[in-house]
């Protein structure tokens, strides 16, 4: 007479089973946190970096249309930057708008800014202002970027028309920059000024 043996699950096997089970899904959880908490990471880091960069262009472009010798004209005529170099929050152009290459602030030449709010972290522009100080904005006045923790702008007519503008951006001002949840961008260029004239 043949027996037949019942094949059965003992506990310990069930144990190791569900074990290997959990190991494999925190696995998976564990892959899935890290592949969203860099995603983000990564969003946030191009914002930033889309923000400063366009900044910089918007500047860049703005430069071109300058006009004007700090020699000839004195110092502060034609890049006019407040309070100082390290800790800028306004940067203004007197710029070229009739397009004749002549400096002429009573036939429609006039002065743009740039403005660094410390305490919002806003940059924005002005695209019409009567003088350097631009205390009050005369045309339409537009926010470039958001999350701005530095402006630096220098100047150097010695040696030639240039500029140097650096703009510092982070995720969230308020926290500490440069890190893993709240990334920063620094980035900087230097600027020829073709327009400048004696005339």
């Amino acid at each position: 007479m043949m027996f037949s043996r019942l094949k059965s699950v003992t506990f310990i096997e069930l144990m190791i089973a569900v074990i290997l089970l959990a190991v494999i899904i925190l696995g998976i959880n564990n892959i899935d946190i890290f592949s969203r908490r860099h995603l983000v990471s990564a969003d946030q880091r191009a914002k930033v970096q889309n923000d400063v960069s366009r900044s910089l262009e918007h500047i860049t472009k703005s430069a071109g249309n300058s006009i004007g010798n700090e020699t000839v004209y004195g110092s502060n005529t034609t890049i006019y930057i407040s309070p100082d170099s390290t800790n800028t929050t306004t940067l203004s152009f007197f710029t070229d708008t009739n397009g004749n290459g002549l400096r002429n602030p009573d036939a429609g030449d006039y002065w743009i800014r740039y403005s660094l709010n410390t305490t919002s972290h806003d940059l924005s522009y002005c695209n019409q202002c009567a003088d350097a100080d631009c205390a009050v904005c005369s045309g339409t006045e537009e926010v470039l970027a958001q999350g701005i923790t530095a402006f630096s702008v220098t100047k150097d007519f010695s040696q030639g028309n240039y500029m140097n503008v650096t703009i510092t951006g982070c995720w969230d001002p308020a926290l500490t920059c440069n890190t893993s949840s709240n990334p920063g961008m620094a980035m900087s260029t230097t600027l020829t000024l073709p327009s400048l004239s004696t005339n």
